[in-house]
């Protein structure tokens, strides 16, 4: 583990944002905060932000004069659904369109608790079908980390349900695919987990507010109760060493045996949602399997494994 990556899992266990029912949660100054600690945050020189409306939704539109004009990645953000913001995400989406090569919009979803679901969902299938307009749905990938990777996969869900033209591919960091079963890193990883904490409890009373199955089942919250059939090829990235770890891992085999095209990446003993963190040395290795899958994806090509892909440090489960 490098130096970087050692800070960062420190920094980031040490202000783990903790959710408990019988504690009045202040989100507006979770947000707050998080915005002030990414205030330094440098966007890279070239790259050009314009703040956009995508659907009704609030987006950023970043671009770099050496990008393809004619592609676009459609990034969402994660944050459980009740923080998060496309601000506070420059650092990844600004590497994105200076380093990896692509464009990118990212729509100001709504929040929850103020917005619960199904906001958040169909804030992110209206930008989508704005882009639609835009771009040739070959030359769309959908990104997201945590809960946006959760809203990827209900972007394409939705998606299906309407016909309309799917995207070249779907990449998924760390998604949360699921909320009422009790995996086996949900409890293994606890101590090695610097971010997340009582997810589903979280979930269950700001973003869903309820705990009634066919409501923690809807597929549009919890994707992995969806069927993908007619979907593009969806990658997944996870840690070994992080609480959402199964979630990745029963999805993929759920679409294996469906013979879906899907790829899962795993590296061991990194912070959730690492890749995002384009300073640390192994996120920075890393993307460059996301640049790859990207290119294969803009170019109408998948090349699916047999198996998980095992990333430098992965050592089986945990």
């Amino acid at each position: 583990m490098s130096f970087m990556h050692s800070m960062v899992f420190h920094f980031c266990k040490k202000g783990k944002r903790r959710y408990s029912p019988d504690e009045p949660q202040d989100y507006p100054a979770k947000r707050a905060a998080e915005v002030r600690q990414n205030r330094f945050v440098r966007i890279p020189k070239q790259v050009q932000i314009t703040e956009t409306v995508l659907g009704g939704v609030p987006a950023e539109l970043l671009t770099h004069p050496k990008n393809p004009t004619d592609r676009i990645v459609l990034y969402l953000h994660g944050g459980g659904f009740v923080v998060g913001s496309v601000k506070t995400r420059r650092m990844f989406t600004g590497y994105l369109a200076d380093r990896l090569g692509y464009n990118v919009a990212a729509p100001e979803y709504r929040l929850a608790p103020e917005h619960p679901f199904p906001a958040a969902p169909q804030d992110c299938f209206a930008a989508y079908r704005v882009l639609l307009n835009q771009y040739a749905p070959k030359r769309i990938v959908l990104l997201g980390e945590s809960a946006g990777g959760n809203l990827v996969l209900s972007v394409l869900l939705q998606i299906k349900d309407a016909g309309l033209p799917m995207p070249a591919a779907a990449l998924c960091i760390a998604p949360c695919v699921q909320f009422d079963q009790v995996l086996p890193s949900h409890t293994e990883n606890r101590e090695t987990e610097a971010m997340v904490d009582n997810l589903s409890g979280e979930v269950f009373d700001a973003y869903l507010c309820s705990r009634e199955e066919r409501v923690t089942r809807d597929p549009l919250a919890a994707p992995y109760y969806g069927d993908f059939t007619g979907c593009p090829p969806i990658c997944l990235w996870a840690s070994g060493s992080e609480v959402l770890r199964d979630d990745s891992l029963i999805l993929y085999e759920k679409l294996k045996q469906a013979g879906h095209p899907c790829n899962l990446y795993l590296r061991g003993g990194m912070v959730h949602t690492w890749l995002t963190i384009p300073y640390i040395p192994e996120a920075r290795k890393d993307l460059s399997t996301v640049k790859a899958c990207l290119d294969n994806a803009m170019s109408g090509m998948f090349s699916e494994e047999s198996g998980p892909i095992y990333l430098e440090g992965y050592h089986g489960k945990g």
